[in-house]
């Protein structure tokens, strides 16, 4: 069940962030496409490391984009290794294996996914 706070995240705090930050997305996964949706990215040049240390993925951008948003086929679904977003400048951004820790992550409530990148 959601606190108080993640509903008011959801219903006032993430619509005024999308407006403020947020930009329009291309979602790509195989020979499906998704245009017009909003994601805004919160994080640049990190890594995900396995908990022994042993593989660490460096990450070019995180992205945020609402769950009811990330649509393939017209279907709400969660992202995947090999997924792409294609940004407003036309830079493509593939979302990472989750060999070294999670690429992706649910959040803001369980309203959003946080997606790990990297630029191709």
């Amino acid at each position: 069940m959601s606190s108080l706070f993640d509903a008011l995240y959801a219903s006032i705090a993430a619509p005024s962030l999308d407006r403020l930050f947020g930009e329009t997305v291309t979602l790509q996964r195989g020979a499906s496409t998704t245009a017009g949706v909003t994601a805004s990215w919160t994080d640049q040049a990190g890594k995900i490391e396995s908990a022994d240390g042993s593989m660490v993925i460096l990450v070019d951008r995180v992205w945020l984009v609402k769950k009811t948003a990330y649509l393939i086929g017209g279907v709400a679904v969660e992202p995947q290794k090999g997924d792409r977003l294609t940004d407003a400048d036309s830079a493509t951004w593939e979302v990472l294996p989750s060999v070294a820790g999670p690429a992706v992550l649910s959040y803001g409530g369980g309203h959003e996914w946080e997606i790990k990148t990297k630029r191709v």
